[in-house]
């Protein structure tokens, strides 16, 4: 399988470098996989509104990579169900952020990361739209 979406390929929703690095298995099951489609279909619009590429760091990830990177075992990257990204060609992540923020695009978690990344997670029950923003110094949340 090549594409899950217009703008976004397997491989981006599920490459690990971690996993790559250390022989570790990070394909998803059938079911995870129907999620991941669906992450991405969701993701194409904000690949829409930013009208730029935008630049996966990370997505799906199997139980194992998830630790090794010390997330927690409820991160909806387990589920398929989030990616982490910039668009660096549309502006820093604060203004990503900011902007899928006042969009109309239906995520369930919007997160800044320590001003260097954008989390983002969809889910197909509709989504709480949570906006946070993480730093050194905590977890705010903002509406």
């Amino acid at each position: 399988m090549k594409n899950l979406s217009k703008y976004f390929s397997f491989r981006e929703l599920t490459f690990s470098k971690i996993a790559e690095d250390h022989g570790i298995d990070n394909a998803p099951t059938p079911d995870i996989l129907e999620k991941l489609k669906y992450t991405a279909s969701q993701l194409d619009k904000v690949r829409e509104l930013l009208g730029k590429p935008v630049n996966i760091s990370s997505g799906y990830r199997c139980l194992q990579v998830n630790r090794r990177l010390g997330s927690k075992d409820t991160s909806q990257h387990l589920k398929g169900e989030a990616v982490d990204f910039k668009c660096e060609l549309f502006g820093n992540p604060k203004q990503v952020f900011d902007a899928i923020k006042k969009s109309n695009i239906q995520f369930d978690q919007l997160i800044l990361e320590f001003n260097s990344w954008v989390h983002i997670s969809f889910v197909k029950e509709g989504g709480r739209r949570e906006c946070l923003i993480i730093d050194r110094f905590g977890v705010e949340r903002v509406k």
